[in-house]
């Protein structure tokens, strides 16, 4: 990037506060040079600040290396792993869906920041009138291409018209977050189901690899949540937080990504990370997990 990068300051998104303190030094992953400061305000929430503007953030999408977080060379037994997770993983987010919303004809969903489409796809093949938004261009067109209905606007969503919204891992990534959160108020159904997953800073796996830790994904992720932070912030907005469940893939997936892969020590310590991370969650549940789903209802 041989121009300046543009830089905003911003306040709090949970509380509006614009006193806040130093937290961490984070490096942009796929170019190590480069760095991020993230803050901790006394509500709980930390955030990337500053950060490029909303006009220059694309940028940091454009790497090869970004799908997301796919690695650089392809590797069979890497690939398989992955595909392993996220097949479990969307298995699960179904299974949690149907838990709050059982199946019958003519069910539609919305998911927020679909990327290519894949998740709308495993929908729609569940029997689900689906949509996936997206701001990528590259996106929408492969997801086009996958006979997904696509949009980049939800201007074009009608009021109250969506019975499930889903957003796995997007919303940390969203500049306009306030019009996002009151737009899925809007377009979901009355008493109906938004579905989030984030990543979780009050992890063990946080707590291991520190700044080095994958879901800080700086700048490409604005905010970082805990349980209670994130509840806070959906309440803000008329959401009311029914159900927290950890996504236990993605710890095991962060670790993965999170560990230096070429050293034999890193790998036997990310091991016991592992197996550590999942004896604690085992005791405090989704509090200590490397990501969280909450289930929330519009009221």
């Amino acid at each position: 990037m041989k121009n300046k990068l543009s830089l905003e300051k911003v306040k709090c998104i949970v509380c509006s506060s614009e006193n806040y303190s130093q937290f961490l030094k984070v490096q942009n992953r796929f170019k190590l040079t480069e760095s991020f400061k993230l803050v901790s305000c006394e509500c709980g929430l930390i955030f990337l600040n500053p950060r490029p503007v909303e006009s220059e953030i694309y940028k940091y999408y454009q790497s090869n290396h970004y799908d997301p977080h796919i690695k650089k060379k392809k590797n069979y037994i890497f690939d398989t792993i992955y595909n392993s997770i996220k097949k479990r993983a969307f298995k699960r987010k179904f299974k949690i869906i149907s838990k709050f919303l059982p199946f019958k004809n003519n069910l539609s969903h919305l998911d927020i920041g679909g990327g290519m489409g894949e998740f709308c796809d495993f929908m729609k093949n569940k029997g689900y009138f689906t949509q996936n938004y997206d701001s990528s261009q590259t996106a929408i067109a492969i997801s086009k291409l996958n006979k997904i209905n696509t949009l980049n606007s939800l201007n074009q969503v009608e009021s109250n018209s969506i019975d499930c919204i889903t957003g796995w891992h997007s919303i940390e990534h969203i500049h306009n977050i306030d019009s996002l959160l009151k737009n899925m108020h809007r377009i979901l159904k009355n008493e109906k189901f938004l579905f989030l997953c984030v990543p979780n800073y009050k992890s063990i796996d946080q707590y291991f690899f520190k700044e080095k830790w994958v879901a800080w994904d700086a700048p490409r992720h604005l905010y970082h949540f805990n349980p209670k932070v994130l509840k806070n912030l959906l309440e803000n907005y008329k959401f009311k937080v029914v159900y927290n469940e950890s996504l236990l893939q993605d710890t095991g997936y962060n670790i993965l990504m999170s560990m230096n892969k070429n050293s034999i020590l890193s790998i036997i310590n990310s091991i016991f990370i592992m197996i550590y991370s999942y004896f604690k969650i085992l005791i405090h549940g989704y509090n200590k997990s490397s990501s969280f789903i909450v289930v929330c209802q519009k009221q």
